[in-house]
């Protein structure tokens, strides 16, 4: 009776790793993020989408905390003269992916 459980305990486990595996692989390996960012990523958004870069829809995963700057509306010139230009080093890194970006961020997408 004893080998039994074990058996079925094992074979339960076995079952359980298998289900879990594939889920883990679809994870990326690298958030969306500043290129200049060296700690992790304190807000992270994980959602599934097509960026114009790639040809099919995957799992992305996209450090918020480095774009919130660009989804505030600048209360001065100052900081709309910061944000432009914000905008511009990422436009630099990420190209015609970052409107589809922050249109997951703003939830339009």
């Amino acid at each position: 009776m004893r080998l039994r459980s074990t058996v079925l305990v094992l074979l339960g486990l076995t079952y359980l790793f298998t289900a879990v595996s594939p889920v883990q692989a679809a994870v990326p390996e690298q958030c969306i993020q500043h290129k200049n960012r060296v700690k992790a990523c304190p807000h992270q958004l994980y959602r599934a989408d097509k960026l114009p870069s790639h040809n099919t829809t995957q799992l992305l995963c996209i450090c918020v905390t480095d774009f919130q700057p660009l989804l505030q509306q600048p209360d001065n010139e100052q900081q709309k003269i910061e944000q432009n230009m914000l905008r511009r080093q990422y436009q630099v890194q990420f190209g015609d992916d970052l409107p589809v970006i922050l249109a997951i961020l703003q939830h339009q997408r």
